[in-house]
């Protein structure tokens, strides 16, 4: 089974990408941490202030996670969106997969994204092919109970899904991050593995989203 990024980050200490390409910048990139969940800038900032929380221990999916540890991500979630709100207009989205599923996730250690838009846009615009809404994220983890494969996507006022388990090779990786150059038309690469450097946006985002603690 091939070695998991975030548990080399978080478990190991071992050669990540983050600790690879930012050795000389910071020790962690950790802004945010409970006793199950860290918050941490995203490699491949698409807009500034881009976050990911994630658990620190290998689970597959948010969905996966039981009703305890999820209250404790939501309520982590909740306060990072707060602190990217400072830099534009969030939303969140996730490509839950395991690796049994066969599903094109990229990394198969469960982590929400959350993002700053530079401008509004309805979350059922931006993933028009989701067919469930739910009016909050934890309504939608509960119904996907047992789902190996899906997408979804949501912002403080509702959230929407689509079930990938009878069609698990019609969404690629990284789905999530190509939509939205293309709906915002960014001269960036969609594939946070094309970000071999330290990127200034990611100084920054680690910068403030740490100094806005508390």
């Amino acid at each position: 089974m091939p070695i998991c990024e975030f548990c080399q980050e978080f478990g190991t200490g071992g050669p990540a990408r983050f600790n690879e390409i930012y050795h000389s910048v910071a020790d962690s990139r950790i802004v945010a941490r409970t006793s199950r969940f860290v918050a941490i800038p995203t490699l491949g900032q698409l807009f500034e202030g881009s976050l990911l929380v994630l658990p620190i221990t290998h689970v597959e999916t948010c969905s996966g996670l039981d009703a305890d540890a999820r209250s404790e991500m939501l309520n982590l979630i909740g306060d990072m969106m707060g602190r990217v709100a400072t830099f534009g207009h969030p939303v969140y989205f996730e490509h839950g997969a395991t690796a049994a599923s066969a599903g094109g996730c990229g990394i198969y250690h469960a982590h929400l994204h959350i993002v700053p838009l530079p401008r509004r846009a309805a979350p059922h615009a931006l993933f028009p092919e989701a067919d469930q809404r739910f009016d909050r994220l934890a309504a939608a983890w509960t119904a996907l109970k047992g789902v190996d494969h899906y997408l979804l996507l949501g912002d403080t006022n509702e959230t929407w899904v689509r079930d990938l388990r009878a069609e698990p090779s019609r969404f690629p990786s990284q789905f999530f991050r190509r939509r939205l150059v293309e709906h915002f038309e960014l001269n960036a690469p969609w594939d946070w593995r094309a970000y071999g450097h330290v990127e200034p946006a990611l100084v920054r985002t680690l910068a403030r989203a740490a100094s806005n603690a508390g």
